[in-house]
């Protein structure tokens, strides 16, 4: 296993994914390298999962050199609603980040995000387009939805289970993420308990669940300001789909570093020389577009 992948100090994942793009050699590069670096942090060490499963066939596509396939599903934080472009949604910066650390990796993330959908509506197009896509990891966005439209507890749960079932069935690796943090969401009970109950269930399946509700959160507290989602106060915008990419990807470094598959286990960061040298040039990871397959 090549163990150094891409794991770094969060600090340095933070300068090293700046966004926008930083041209090194330019006219007081390195100050507005540290500005860039300073402005994009989105404090993902801060909300880390307590215990990150391993991924044991992305880890093998990545030691066999083969195209790594990411199949990305939810609503309409995985389509991306509110960015600027398609290259700035969370998918596509996800590969820009991946390519950017691997480039002799030949990655591929493709988008199945369709804005509004409930767990059970995504489910339905999960078990259907997973057996034809055979992705080494899937990544699902969860939970906002149920939580607006007033989902029964019990029922999503066992939605959840059910689905996580099949694709560990399947082989499968999977992340989940879920729901947002905003103002206007905090403190919503029906919110809370759609949050808790995920987590519940990622925690009885030993599936790693990405908190970006803690992420956004603790930065909104060490900011003192909301920025990461548009004028709604719902969905992201370019900077929060960059920084829930940064958790995504920051998640998926600890998870390939695993001694054992399957073993929950702390992370264990460590410093990548190829990524220190990236952050000390100040370069960032342009998002480049990506097709929609499906």
């Amino acid at each position: 296993m090549r163990k150094w992948f891409f794991l770094v100090p969060f600090a340095s994942l933070a300068a090293f994914m700046a966004f926008p793009a930083v041209v090194p050699g330019g006219i007081h590069g390195n100050q507005r390298a540290q500005q860039a670096a300073s402005e994009s942090s989105c404090g993902v060490a801060d909300a880390m999962p307590a215990g990150i499963a391993a991924l044991p066939r992305l880890s093998r596509a990545i030691e066999n050199h083969r195209r790594l396939r990411i199949a990305t599903i939810g609503s309409s934080s995985t389509e991306g609603v509110g960015a600027s472009s398609p290259a700035a949604n969370y998918p596509s910066q996800l590969r820009a980040m991946l390519q950017l650390a691997l480039p002799e990796q030949d990655f591929e993330v493709i988008n199945l995000g369709v804005g509004g959908e409930t767990a059970g509506r995504t489910v339905e197009r999960l078990r259907r387009e997973m057996p034809k896509l055979a992705p080494d990891l899937v990544v699902w966005q969860v939970g906002t939805n149920d939580a607006l439209t007033g989902a029964v507890i019990a029922d999503y749960q066992s939605i959840l289970r059910d689905a996580l079932q099949y694709l560990k069935a399947g082989q499968f690796d999977v992340l989940m993420i879920g729901p947002q943090w905003t103002r206007k969401l905090a403190g919503n009970p029906a919110f809370d308990a759609v949050r808790e109950a995920t987590a519940q269930v990622a925690r009885s399946e030993g599936v790693t669940l990405v908190s970006r509700y803690d992420a956004m959160r603790k930065l909104a507290e060490a900011t003192g300001r909301e920025d990461l989602t548009g004028p709604d106060h719902l969905h992201m915008n370019d900077r929060g789909y960059r920084c829930m990419a940064e958790q995504v990807a920051v998640t998926m470094a600890h998870a390939v570093d695993s001694e054992e598959s399957g073993r929950l286990g702390p992370p264990q960061p460590e410093l990548r020389p190829r990524l220190e040298e990236h952050a000390r040039a100040g370069r960032g990871a342009r998002p480049q577009p990506q097709p929609r397959s499906r």
